[in-house]
């Protein structure tokens, strides 16, 4: 199920209509980085280069009773070579057809082929996603019993640096998976990424939820931004 999260948060921001995911995937610049929170574990993804159409994307992961957030630092923690995770890993992605050149992990120290099971980043990519109209969208507060519904959309929460954000508005998507065999088969997705793509890594989720699925179905962002280095060599 991590594997899953983890390659739809490589959604990007949408434009209105249909879409194909791995086309907008390319605006990713190296050093951008979010920090998720799902079932109980922390998860870095951080755009460690691109070369062409070849993106490579770092996964570190650390359970959450490992950190304690107060005064603490993400780039402090990369620097010092992510101490106390449980997973590091490299994607290489090809843009061309949103295949998995390579899969490595830092952890184990050698390069593997991905489970079929767990390969779902081809098929991710190019879903197409429909904006949500606003009447359709979250909002905050219970619904009037009557009269006109005037409570405001719901927004996730913009975390940069540590530092909350105010005022950030979000764009809202729903898509639904394909049957198949897999446990997102005719699932309904719901992801919501920052409507202002230029001061904000929107082509990641800031929320994503899938319907029908139980205690692991929701993904939050805890921390993003730009220009983060990582310590692993680009060239293994």
């Amino acid at each position: 199920m991590r594997h899953i999260l983890f390659l739809m948060l490589l959604l990007p921001v949408l434009c209105w209509g249909n879409m194909a995911l791995r086309d907008n995937l390319s605006k990713a610049n190296p050093g951008d980085f979010i920090v998720t929170a799902q079932n109980k574990t922390y998860t870095m993804l951080l755009v460690q280069g691109r070369d062409g159409n070849v993106l490579k994307l770092e996964e570190i992961t650390i359970p959450m009773t490992r950190l304690n957030l107060k005064g603490f630092s993400w780039r402090d923690w990369i620097a010092n070579d992510a101490p106390q995770n449980t997973s590091w890993v490299r994607y290489t992605i090809d843009l061309h057809d949103a295949s998995m050149k390579e899969f490595y992990s830092f952890t184990k120290r050698g390069y593997y082929k991905m489970n079929e099971a767990d390969n779902f980043l081809s098929k991710l990519l190019n879903l197409e996603m429909q904006e949500i109209p606003h009447n359709q969208r979250k909002k905050i507060g219970s619904c009037p019993p009557f009269g006109t519904d005037r409570r405001k959309l719901w927004q996730p929460q913009m975390v940069v640096d540590g530092t909350y954000v105010t005022g950030v508005h979000f764009l809202a998507y729903r898509t639904k998976w394909p049957k198949d065999n897999s446990e997102l088969s005719e699932r309904v997705i719901e992801v919501y990424v920052p409507e202002d793509h230029s001061r904000y890594p929107s082509y990641f989720p800031y929320w994503l939820q899938v319907h029908g699925i139980i205690g692991k179905a929701k993904i939050r962002i805890v921390d993003s931004g730009f220009n983060l280095k990582s310590p692993k060599p680009a060239v293994l």
